[in-house]
């Protein structure tokens, strides 16, 4: 067959559908796109590629698009918009948010982004810095930055499971690759380690395909994971089954850990998690006698107030079993050469930043520069530490995604100035007072997993054009900054912000583009020669700096709320296979696949509940109401619901803001209690109870 005139295809890799990793082939004819595939050259994918990653040519084509600025015109949430140009929009945008600057400093506009995808969200920051606002707002609370930040204050590092390498365990811990991946981990690395000879362990309150496929399958109580991390250190450390001379060289405070996990004995924690004794020694066991070993510990772990500790305590696993830095254990990957995030977000602009931040009355982590978006709320709504006038949001939708969502429409309404940028009109975004259209992964050049520690970063490069006026958030950020008068820290052309992130590299964009990933090295046990960066040069089990800020400084758990008479289920949650968060429904291909909004029972609970499959019911905590259908499964513990997150309707007018509150979870969730350490709530393991309607 002859190609069809004006035909290519594109190497990149996938982004904004998920966190990117898979790498596609993108073919177009005049223009458009006409097919992606997997690449299967791509040594992060192999070729795998999700019905998301299918759906991009669908994205970039729908008509309900955002194709040009909107103004408000009308009441806030009324539907009623006005389209202008991108210099009267971004004119009106810099002199409101200057305006407030002045009037009440420039810690009182908050800059918030969603998970992130590319380049933009650190060039949100630059633009933070230079506005001179301490006050970015995102996920990291209940994403990523519990492990990362528990990684870094035990070990110095972040560790990353090494597929890489020869493994005889994956100890795969509330994380589930085949629905979705975990920063650029994508299910076929898991898939070749167990097709190499790793034997699998599944911690999961769902009994799912991989743990249909595993050794052995822990169907574990929602928000319990510390104490059977707990019990297995006490385990491996009574039975004498931890890499003693590792122990002895290379840690501090075993002695500490050592009285801290004596109470979770195998009989305490059984009880604490819904698993039986003999599960509990059985995994201690097989994971301390395995060599190499390594974890695979997801994203479901940042999901309860118990998330840091919690990630502490995973973190004294892997260690006290001489599992990390090592082949096939849980590694640090060393960067490529590319520019130092401090640098590229401009950093020194605001160099009392922590002591300024929303979070520092709240005595968070002094290390976490992110502030959760509940104390963002709160300031909003009650004007302490300080008011909160002004929201500038981006590749985002508040509305569905923070939790205690009723709250959040307040505090949103309440504002003096919300400026939204998205690819569709949200919820969120049917709030704001100006609305930016955003470009697709597809529509410019980017890169992927800068600023992330896993060793590697993508290329992303344009494909097709952006419909009607979108422009890429870079752009529109690169721009604002401009107009806002801070053009000394920005570029003349937004592309040249991936020159400066490449430059240490001696790649341009187009030669980075060539090569597709840019990788650091990989040299292991690397702690030999300098030890650990950590203060004591040692993977720290007891922390000083955590004692010295007034946190607990060895690993803790606490249990979750009880079940009652009232509220006799708990409620957790997973990941969608056919959307990302809250996005993407009005996609055809997709909401076929998955058309409603979907709980899970076992058949038992139903039974005693008289509701039948198909039908729709009421979920109900004593923060709210929603409705969702029923769907029946044995693969859950009778006493749990598993809700589906992310729902609002796109058919539904934007009259009743599509109907954001009919079947969102988050109008169930609370944001009390918080974790102390970074301001987690409680979103997997929260009581409730299934009502006929």
């Amino acid at each position: 067959m002859v190609p069809a005139k004006n035909s290519k295809t594109i190497k990149t890799y996938c982004a904004r559908m998920d966190h990117g990793g898979c790498g596609l082939l993108v073919t177009t004819e005049n223009g458009k796109i006409t097919r992606i595939q997997g690449d299967p050259e791509s040594p992060l994918s192999h070729g795998y590629i999700c019905p998301k990653g299918l759906a991009g040519a669908a994205r970039h084509t729908h008509p309900d698009r955002l194709k040009t600025p909107l103004l408000r015109d009308g009441a806030r949430g009324a539907g009623r918009w006005r389209a202008v140009s991108w210099e009267e929009a971004l004119g009106l945008v810099a002199d409101r948010l200057h305006k407030i600057r002045q009037e009440s400093g420039p810690q009182s506009v908050v800059f918030a982004q969603g998970a992130p995808k590319g380049l933009e969200h650190f060039v949100l920051i630059r633009l933070a810095n230079a506005f001179g606002s301490p006050n970015v707002c995102g996920p990291q609370h209940v994403c990523h930055m519990p492990r990362e930040l528990s990684g870094v204050l035990t070990g110095g590092f972040f560790p990353v499971p090494d597929y890489d390498s020869h493994t005889c365990l994956i100890l795969n811990w509330g994380s589930n690759l085949l629905r979705t991946n975990e920063e650029g981990i994508i299910s076929s690395r898991l898939n070749r380690s167990l097709k190499s000879g790793a034997d699998l362990i599944v911690i999961d309150p769902r009994k799912n395909h991989l743990a249909d496929i595993a050794q052995s399958h822990l169907q574990i109580r929602p928000g319990s994971d510390g104490a059977l991390a707990l019990g297995l250190l006490r385990v491996i450390i009574e039975e004498g089954l931890y890499d003693k001379a590792f122990v002895e060289q290379w840690t501090l405070g075993f002695a500490e850990l050592r009285e801290r996990v004596q109470p979770y004995t195998p009989e305490l924690v059984a009880e604490l998690t819904w698993l039986t004794p003999q599960e509990i020694v059985h995994t201690a066991w097989s994971y301390a006698v395995s060599k190499p070993a390594l974890i695979q510990w997801g994203n479901a772990l940042e999901h309860t107030p118990n998330s840091f500790q919690t990630c502490r305590a995973l973190l004294c696993l892997m260690a006290i079993t001489g599992n990390l830095d090592v082949p096939g254990g849980n590694i640090m990957p060393e960067m490529p050469p590319v520019a130092r995030l401090a640098d590229f977000v401009k950093a020194a602009l605001l160099p009392d930043k922590a002591r300024k931040m929303i979070s520092q009355a709240h005595r968070l982590l002094p290390n976490f520069m992110v502030v959760p978006p509940p104390l963002v709320l709160r300031a909003i709504r009650s004007g302490e530490p300080y008011p909160v006038r002004a929201l500038y949001v981006q590749v985002s939708n508040p509305l569905l995604t923070y939790s205690q969502s009723r709250e959040t429409a307040e505090a949103l309404k309440s504002l003096d100035f919300l400026v939204a940028a998205d690819i569709f009109m949200t919820p969120t975004a049917a709030l704001a007072d100006v609305v930016l259209p955003a470009a697709t992964s597809f529509e410019f050049d980017d890169l992927g997993h800068f600023g992330l520690a896993h060793g590697w970063i993508s290329a992303r490069p344009q494909i097709v054009d952006p419909p009607g006026e979108a422009w890429p958030d870079i752009r529109i950020l690169n721009a604002l900054g401009r107009a806002l008068g801070h053009g000394e820290h920005f570029w003349e052309d937004y592309r040249q912000a991936l020159e400066e992130v490449l430059q240490p590299s001696g790649l341009t964009y187009g030669q980075f583009q060539e090569k597709g990933l840019l990788t650091g090295g990989k040299n292991y046990s690397k702690y030999l020669e300098n030890g650990f960066k950590t203060p004591s040069g040692k993977i720290e089990f007891f922390s000083a700096r955590l004692e010295k800020w007034g946190f607990d400084p060895l690993p803790a758990f606490t249990a979750p709320p009880e079940i009652s008479l009232d509220y006799p289920l708990v409620a957790t949650s997973r990941k969608n296979p056919y959307y990302f968060h809250s996005a993407y429904r009005q996609l055809e291909a997709l909401r076929k696949k998955h058309p409603d909004p979907i709980v899970e029972l076992h058949p038992r609970t139903a039974q005693i509940l008289k509701i039948a499959a198909g039908e729709e019911v009421a979920i109900v905590t004593k923060a709210g109401r929603i409705r969702q259908k029923v769907r029946l499964t044995e693969n859950i513990d009778p006493r749990v619901v598993y809700i589906d997150y992310g729902w609002w309707f796109p058919e539904i007018g934007i009259e009743r803001l599509f109907d954001w509150d009919r079947s969102n979870i988050n109008i169930l969730t609370a944001d009390e209690p918080l974790g102390r350490e970074m301001g987690t709530p409680n979103l997997r393991a929260f009581p409730c109870r299934v009502e006929k309607i």
